[in-house]
């Protein structure tokens, strides 16, 4: 639970962090072995921050676990959350209310405020959900974030990358806090906070926009909610938002509800991410890589084979 002023909020908050990303290497290493096999054009687990645009299908020589990867989450996609279909309805938790006729129109035109919100064009859920359903299927874990648009009012949706996203499971196994450590530039951080921004980051953000700056994003449930209160004071869930530059404090909010929405495709006994189809026929998928490899190999040798000539004038191949 995170308590107290703003500078121990930070310094629970930094340590948090620092335990949960020191005790899941073995599970970064294996979604390394995936990542440059199944999909190598995610981000990746071990250097956290690649540069754009490089190079990351190396180690890729047979596609076929990739083409897999995409129909697994095209599947997911047409049967959970097809786009011409209203896939999730919103009714009352009352039996009775349910019944009534005015009730069930009120929530048929809530159902399809919903879904016009989160198909509009701002919302990019079609393209964050295809990303979604990949990150499940190739590392068993996926993370996206549900945000209020910036641009105009609406909802926007973000598929988070697994490498920067910190899971911590309640007693009953519910994940209930997360963290992000993610990156902005310095034009984005103003954009985003501003005036509230440490001064060490706002200069040099002011200096040179195109900079980056890291950044800890912390949500779990809030200690003292007050529920006579229409902040976000009286709201379940406290947001706290961490320069890692200067260790400062930048904003306090809160939310109704969860707005990173985590999904586990399958776990394993006191494991609290997930393992996915992909982890689960890796052997085969790196067996295949090996086998390919050694055929173009052997392709290459038989079309333009190397002629060794020994010192006793003999030609060997």
């Amino acid at each position: 639970m995170i308590t107290g002023g703003e500078e121990e909020v930070v310094g629970q908050i930094l340590r948090l962090f620092a335990e949960e990303s020191g005790t899941r290497g073995n599970w970064e290493t294996h979604w390394q072995e995936v990542k440059e096999r199944v999909y190598p054009s995610t981000a990746d687990f071990i250097s956290k921050y690649e540069t754009a645009g490089t190079k990351r299908n190396q180690a890729v020589y047979d596609s076929t676990a990739g083409t897999a990867l995409n129909r697994f989450s095209a599947i997911l996609d047409s049967l959970l959350t097809p786009r011409n279909q209203t896939w999730q309805r919103v009714i009352s938790s009352v039996d009775e209310l349910n019944k009534n006729r005015e009730v069930r129109l009120y929530y048929e035109d809530v159902t399809r405020i919903l879904f016009r919100q989160r198909y509009a064009t701002i919302a990019n859920f079609a393209a964050q959900n295809h990303m979604f359903n990949k990150s499940l299927g190739a590392f068993g874990s996926a993370v996206q974030y549900i945000d209020k648009s910036a641009g105009q009012p609406g909802l926007r949706y973000k598929t988070c990358h697994l490498g920067e996203v910190y899971f911590m499971e309640n007693h009953q196994g519910i994940i209930d806090q997360i963290i992000r450590h993610f990156k902005f530039t310095g034009r984005q951080a103003l954009q985003m906070w501003g005036d509230k921004l440490p001064e060490i980051v706002k200069n040099k953000a002011e200096q040179k926009q195109g900079d980056e700056f890291e950044f800890l994003h912390y949500v779990g449930p809030r200690h003292d909610v007050d529920p006579e209160r229409a902040d976000f004071k009286g709201m379940p869930i406290v947001s706290h938002y961490i320069s890692m530059l200067g260790n400062a404090h930048i904003e306090e909010g809160g939310y109704n509800t969860m707005p990173y929405i985590p999904s586990r495709y399958e776990q394993g006994p006191n494991e609290k991410y997930g393992r996915g189809p992909a982890m689960d026929v890796l052997p085969t998928i790196k067996t295949v890589n090996e086998i390919k490899k050694t055929y173009l190999k052997q392709g290459h040798r038989a079309i333009d084979p190397v002629i060794l000539v020994h010192d006793d004038g003999i030609l060997d191949t």
